[in-house]
């Protein structure tokens, strides 16, 4: 058999508030150093080597298999036209599509075929798409390495013609003036933070683009947004913690007005419905209330006022009615307020567990609200809801491929888990109707508690590979996310970041005490923060999981965010902690997966990289899976990078197969479940 690659070992230490961290790797970060390719090459190797290709082409086939090869995506109305994905037989990458509403019989036009785009190209990603208001244009961000870094492409939509030489190193989010004569765009500074809008008068390419907002402190990224009426631009600027928004009035001038100037602790954003501004805001309010003022006064009302209960997560406008989105007991619902005072409706649904979400685009001059819901066992289906008469309409349901899919046949519960702390974690259990609880079964738990972001629980087609071979599938909302409000949140940031691990480490145990499953047949997973949670885990509880599986995991979190060259690295300060603080600095370090690797016996572990990810370094999972072997040397691990991908993995609709083969022919050689 092939021996593990073995990193020589380069010893450099560093005192930071009388810490000494000890960094055997840190030449691993060396991007074009010839070593470090042999090093990744040799690691990649030995994955191959020895996770079977044979059960990865199985797993690819039985996943191909569930897919719809020919396949249209929900049509969405934009202006004069229904826009939707046409996804094709044996084709990668999908085109972009549309009808005219005015004449259904008409053929279908092509706006954009991104399998042409991505001709000759390893990698496409497409980072944002406008359609100029006249329909004739349409604006795109296009990577083809995975770096996020976004050309500017504008095409003639008749015929594809390039309007534009394309510009380079763009971040996400585009904006048309009302006229269609500027285009809005964001830039990136040289730590690839979002600092500053630009717009351009694309129709004369001698003419420069003109800064129309700038963000010197690190801090904050900025975020591009628009009224739904196109007349003004939204720019956001935000930290963790703080925010502050401006408006440029497109009718005259691009004049300029921040709505509230920012605050500590402070957090909030807008939407637009004419010059009525309504502002989502945590001042005085931890869950978010709304409140709403005419753009030029000055006195703010109580137009949806804070609840215990609820968390109210976004808004959208829309010319006569005014959505919520909101979560109440863990779940989301969505609450319409009519603008003409009638009495506010909620959307509830009836599933126990559930994921609900506004579509991409949105018909700011309509009364249609279209939304898409799954649950972990029923695939998506696209809603279009009349918010004045209260009649749903089905757009699209997706179908699974192959033998199909009977959610019927699976069982899907929602559980609280009590904490070490006595907080009640909601967790989400799926399984065959046939699995029974008597501790014989295989299990998955997945997790990820950052940003506040709430883990999907939504409808994953792979996952079936798994449910239909007998394994529980949960998945844990810890703290970190925000589930259970705005609290949940703060607590499981900063200070109290520990709570993330313990209530993971809580529904593990629950599992087994429930008889769901055993350490010996349970495995953990996370992506990117999701991945330094299953590093900080299997560090802290090694023998809890036989498996562990960590996609592009922030597990060298102490040297990144010293390093404020790093991209992205300063405004993550305000979540995970300033190393220029002691007491933050020391909270970091106690979790910190790489800086405590030691000589215990871990759970076999696949880890994954993307070589030009420019949110999680590659070299982090290279240096942790490198110490692993010097300090631990008896375990299985694997490192697979993906030296043309960045932080999502691949690109193309067959290829992102491959990743999710790789994982789940791991799993089952892990805890002897058979594939066939």
């Amino acid at each position: 058999m092939r021996q593990p690659p073995r990193a020589h070992a380069q010893p450099r230490t560093t005192v930071v508030h009388d810490i000494t961290l000890h960094d055997d790797y840190f030449w691993l970060r060396e991007r074009q150093n010839p070593a470090v390719h042999d090093y990744i090459a040799a690691e990649n190797a030995y994955a191959d080597a020895h996770i079977s290709a044979a059960d990865r082409q199985l797993l690819v086939s039985e996943l191909h298999a569930r897919l719809v090869d020919n396949d249209d995506s929900a049509p969405i109305p934009i202006g004069a036209y229904a826009y939707f994905m046409r996804y094709q037989k044996g084709q990668q990458y999908p085109i972009l599509m549309r009808t005219a509403l005015s004449n259904a019989q008409q053929l279908s036009q092509v706006v954009c075929d991104l399998g042409h785009e991505a001709r000759g190209k390893a990698f496409l990603k497409l980072g944002d798409w406008a359609v100029s208001p006249d329909g004739n244009y349409i604006a795109l961000l296009l990577d083809d390495n995975g770096s996020e870094r976004f050309t500017l492409h504008i095409r003639r939509i008749t015929d594809g013609h390039a309007m534009i030489t394309p510009v380079p190193d763009l971040h996400y989010g585009l904006a048309w003036s009302p006229d269609g004569s500027v285009l809005a765009f964001v830039r990136p500074d040289e730590a690839w933070r979002p600092s500053s809008v630009w717009t351009w008068q694309w129709q004369r390419p001698a003419s420069p683009a003109t800064c129309l907002f700038f963000e010197a402190n690190e801090l904050y990224n900025v975020r591009l947004d628009q009224s739904g009426d196109q007349r003004f631009l939204i720019v956001g600027s935000h930290s963790s913690s703080s925010s502050e928004v401006w408006v440029f009035d497109s009718q005259h001038d691009y004049t300029a007005q921040c709505v509230a100037p920012r605050q500590p602790d402070v957090e909030y954003d807008i939407v637009m419905v004419g010059e009525q501004c309504y502002m989502h805001t945590n001042q005085q309010a931890v869950n978010f209330c709304v409140q709403t003022r005419a753009l030029n006064d000055t006195e703010w009302q109580i137009y949806i006022a804070h609840r215990d209960d609820t968390i109210i997560e976004g808004l959208d406008a829309f010319q006569h009615h005014l959505v919520a989105w909101v979560r109440r007991g863990g779940l989301p619902q969505v609450e319409v307020y009519p603008h003409d005072q009638q009495p506010m409706h909620c959307l509830a649904f009836a599933d126990a567990a559930y994921h609900v979400t506004s579509m991409y685009q949105q018909t700011y001059h309509g009364s249609v609200l279209y939304l898409s819901y799954a649950t972990p066992i029923t695939p998506q289906t696209v809603l279009a809801y009349d918010m004045q008469t209260g009649v749903y309409t089905t757009i699209k349901q997706d179908v699974v491929g192959g033998t199909g899919h009977n959610p019927a046949d699976y069982l899907l519960e929602r559980v609280f888990v009590p904490a070490s702390d006595g907080a009640q974690i909601p967790l989400t259990i799926v399984r065959r109707h046939d699995v029974v609880c008597d501790g014989s079964a295989p299990a998955l738990l997945i997790g990820y508690g950052a940003y506040g972001a709430n883990l999907s629980i939504g409808f994953v087609g792979e996952r079936l590979s798994l449910l239909e071979r007998g394994f529980v599938i949960a998945l844990a909302h810890i703290r970190g996310g925000s589930e259970m409000g705005r609290e949940w949140y703060l607590q499981g940031k900063l200070a109290h970041k520990q709570h993330t691990f313990d209530d993971f480490i809580s529904c593990g145990e629950y599992l087994i005490a429930q008889q769901y499953t055993t350490s010996a047949r349970m495995a953990c997973y996370g992506r990117s923060a999701g991945g330094l949670l299953v590093g900080a885990v299997v560090t802290q509880r090694p023998t809890l999981f036989a498996a562990a599986i960590a996609l592009v995991p922030f597990v060298d979190i102490l040297n990144t965010i010293l390093d404020p060259t790093i991209p992205l690295t300063i405004p993550e300060y305000e979540e995970w902690g300033n190393p220029n603080d002691p007491a933050q600095f020391q909270t970091m370090w106690e979790y910190s997966p790489y800086d405590h690797t030691s000589a215990q016996t871990y759970p076999a572990i696949l880890m994954t990289a993307g070589f030009n990810d420019p949110r999680v370094q590659y070299w982090e999972p290279a240096k942790w899976i490198a110490k692993l072997r010097a300090v631990a040397p008896a375990g299985r691990y694997y490192l697979l990078t993906d030296m043309i991908a960045g932080h999502a993995g691949k690109s193309g609709r067959y290829d992102a197969l491959i990743d999710r083969a790789v994982e789940y022919a791991f799993l089952c050689d892990v805890l002897a479940v058979p594939l066939s």
